[in-house]
Protein backbone atom coordinates (compact mmCIF):
# COMPACT_ATOMS: atom_id res chain seq x y z
CA UNK A 1 0.00 0.00 0.00
CA UNK A 2 2.83 2.29 0.96
CA UNK A 3 4.22 1.73 -2.49
CA UNK A 4 1.67 2.04 -4.28
CA UNK A 5 0.94 5.62 -2.64
CA UNK A 6 4.77 6.73 -3.04
CA UNK A 7 4.05 5.51 -7.15
CA UNK A 8 0.97 7.62 -7.63
CA UNK A 9 2.61 10.80 -5.44
CA UNK A 10 5.40 10.50 -7.77
CA UNK A 11 3.18 10.53 -10.96
CA UNK A 12 1.30 13.23 -9.65
CA UNK A 13 4.26 14.97 -8.83
CA UNK A 14 6.03 14.69 -12.62
CA UNK A 15 2.81 16.09 -14.19
CA UNK A 16 3.49 19.48 -12.44
CA UNK A 17 6.85 21.86 -11.48
CA UNK A 18 6.32 20.22 -7.48
CA UNK A 19 9.93 21.47 -6.62
CA UNK A 20 9.30 25.10 -7.90
CA UNK A 21 6.22 24.91 -5.74
CA UNK A 22 7.95 23.41 -2.89
CA UNK A 23 10.75 26.68 -2.97
CA UNK A 24 7.84 29.42 -3.06
CA UNK A 25 5.80 27.57 -0.22
CA UNK A 26 9.09 27.56 1.53
CA UNK A 27 9.73 31.17 1.01
CA UNK A 28 6.21 32.10 1.50
CA UNK A 29 6.65 30.95 4.96
CA UNK A 30 9.75 32.35 5.92
CA UNK A 31 8.31 36.00 4.37
CA UNK A 32 5.17 35.59 6.75
CA UNK A 33 7.14 34.10 10.10
CA UNK A 34 9.13 37.07 11.45
CA UNK A 35 6.81 39.92 11.83
CA UNK A 36 4.05 37.60 13.60
CA UNK A 37 6.31 35.74 15.49
CA UNK A 38 7.64 36.80 18.81
CA UNK A 39 11.10 35.75 19.99
CA UNK A 40 11.54 35.71 23.81
CA UNK A 41 14.84 35.72 25.03
CA UNK A 42 14.92 35.44 29.40
CA UNK A 43 12.84 38.43 30.09
CA UNK A 44 13.71 40.31 27.06
CA UNK A 45 10.63 40.50 24.37
CA UNK A 46 11.65 40.84 20.77
CA UNK A 47 8.62 41.57 18.33
CA UNK A 48 8.47 43.36 15.06
CA UNK A 49 5.16 44.13 14.71
CA UNK A 50 5.34 47.19 12.56
CA UNK A 51 4.30 48.37 9.00
CA UNK A 52 6.29 45.42 7.57
CA UNK A 53 4.00 43.07 9.29
CA UNK A 54 1.20 44.41 6.75
CA UNK A 55 2.96 43.60 3.58
CA UNK A 56 4.83 40.49 4.49
CA UNK A 57 1.17 39.45 5.39
CA UNK A 58 0.01 40.36 1.61
CA UNK A 59 2.89 39.41 -0.02
CA UNK A 60 3.39 35.73 1.96
CA UNK A 61 -0.09 35.02 1.39
CA UNK A 62 0.09 36.13 -2.38
CA UNK A 63 3.18 33.77 -2.41
CA UNK A 64 1.12 31.03 -0.85
CA UNK A 65 -1.18 30.72 -3.96
CA UNK A 66 1.29 31.17 -6.20
CA UNK A 67 2.46 27.78 -4.91
CA UNK A 68 -0.59 26.59 -5.03
CA UNK A 69 -1.30 27.38 -8.46
CA UNK A 70 1.75 25.97 -9.10
CA UNK A 71 0.43 22.75 -7.64
CA UNK A 72 -2.55 22.24 -8.89
CA UNK A 73 -2.30 24.00 -12.30
CA UNK A 74 0.58 24.00 -14.15
CA UNK A 75 -0.29 25.58 -17.09
CA UNK A 76 -0.26 28.61 -15.39
CA UNK A 77 3.03 28.05 -14.31
CA UNK A 78 4.46 31.74 -16.50
CA UNK A 79 2.18 33.81 -15.01
CA UNK A 80 2.36 32.26 -11.16
CA UNK A 81 6.69 32.30 -12.06
CA UNK A 82 6.81 35.83 -13.00
CA UNK A 83 4.44 36.96 -10.04
CA UNK A 84 6.72 34.75 -7.73
CA UNK A 85 9.52 36.75 -8.91
CA UNK A 86 8.12 40.25 -8.96
CA UNK A 87 6.93 39.57 -5.31
CA UNK A 88 10.04 38.05 -3.86
CA UNK A 89 12.02 40.85 -5.11
CA UNK A 90 9.34 43.26 -3.59
CA UNK A 91 10.17 41.63 -0.13
CA UNK A 92 13.43 42.59 0.32
CA UNK A 93 12.00 46.35 0.21
CA UNK A 94 9.08 45.76 1.75
CA UNK A 95 9.32 43.04 4.49
CA UNK A 96 12.40 42.63 7.25
CA UNK A 97 14.56 41.89 3.56
CA UNK A 98 12.28 39.54 2.61
CA UNK A 99 12.63 36.93 5.20
CA UNK A 100 16.01 37.69 6.31
CA UNK A 101 17.32 36.90 2.36
CA UNK A 102 16.28 33.07 2.87
CA UNK A 103 12.65 33.72 2.08
CA UNK A 104 13.50 36.28 -0.60
CA UNK A 105 16.28 33.55 -2.24
CA UNK A 106 13.67 30.38 -1.94
CA UNK A 107 10.94 32.26 -3.87
CA UNK A 108 13.19 33.16 -6.48
CA UNK A 109 14.96 30.22 -6.80
CA UNK A 110 11.28 29.19 -7.32
CA UNK A 111 10.35 31.05 -9.63
CA UNK A 112 12.63 30.53 -11.92
CA UNK A 113 12.04 26.56 -11.54
CA UNK A 114 8.54 27.62 -12.77
CA UNK A 115 9.78 29.82 -15.24
CA UNK A 116 12.10 27.04 -16.43
CA UNK A 117 9.83 23.80 -16.11
CA UNK A 118 7.65 22.02 -19.02
CA UNK A 119 5.49 19.11 -19.04
CA UNK A 120 6.68 18.11 -22.70
CA UNK A 121 8.66 14.52 -22.34
CA UNK A 122 12.94 14.56 -22.78
CA UNK A 123 13.45 13.23 -25.89
CA UNK A 124 15.77 10.02 -26.05
CA UNK A 125 19.55 10.90 -27.48
CA UNK A 126 20.10 9.64 -30.56
CA UNK A 127 22.77 6.68 -30.37
CA UNK A 128 25.83 7.43 -32.41
CA UNK A 129 26.50 5.78 -34.98
CA UNK A 130 30.08 4.47 -35.47
CA UNK A 131 32.59 5.93 -37.40
CA UNK A 132 32.97 4.05 -40.80
CA UNK A 133 36.53 5.01 -41.59
CA UNK A 134 38.12 3.95 -45.08
CA UNK A 135 41.39 3.00 -44.81
CA UNK A 136 43.84 1.99 -47.61
CA UNK A 137 44.24 -1.71 -47.70
CA UNK A 138 48.27 -2.88 -47.93
CA UNK A 139 48.47 -4.96 -50.79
Amino acid sequence: MLLTTWRRFTAWRRGRPFWAGLFVAVGALLILFPPFAGLKFGDLMISMQTLGGVSALLIGTLLGMCAVALWAQPRFRLASGIVTVLLSLVAVVVTNFGGFIIGTLSSLLGGALALAWTDEPKKPKKAKEPETTQGVQPT
